[in-house]
C-alpha cells in the first residue's frame, strides 16, 4: 500500500539535517511520517543551495574492490 505524503515541515528539514549521516532514508522516513522520496529530496534540495551534508557512513562496500585487493595482497595482481 502506497504511503501519503504530507507537508514538509521546518522541523522534518532539521531532523533529516542532523540524522542523514547515520540513519537509512527509509528509517528517517518512518520516524517522521514522510515518505522516503521526500526524505531524498530534503537532501538533494539542501545540497543544491549548498548545504554541506555528509555521506551516509554506513556505505555498501564494494565487493569488487576487496576481492581485487586480496588479489593484490596475494601477489597475482
Amino acid at each position: 500500500m502506497r504511503k501519503r505524503s504530507r507537508t514538509l515541515t521546518l522541523e522534518d528539514v532539521k531532523f533529516v539535517y542532523e540524522s542523514y549521516a547515520n540513519m537509512s532514508a527509509s528509517e528517517i522516513a518512518e520516524k517522521l511520517g514522510i515518505s522516503k522520496f521526500q526524505v531524498n529530496k530534503i537532501v538533494n534540495e539542501l545540497r543544491k543551495r549548498g548545504v554541506n551534508i555528509p555521506k551516509k557512513i554506513g556505505k555498501k562496500v564494494n565487493v569488487y574492490d576487496l576481492f581485487i585487493e586480496e588479489l593484490k595482497k596475494e601477489g597475482k595482481l
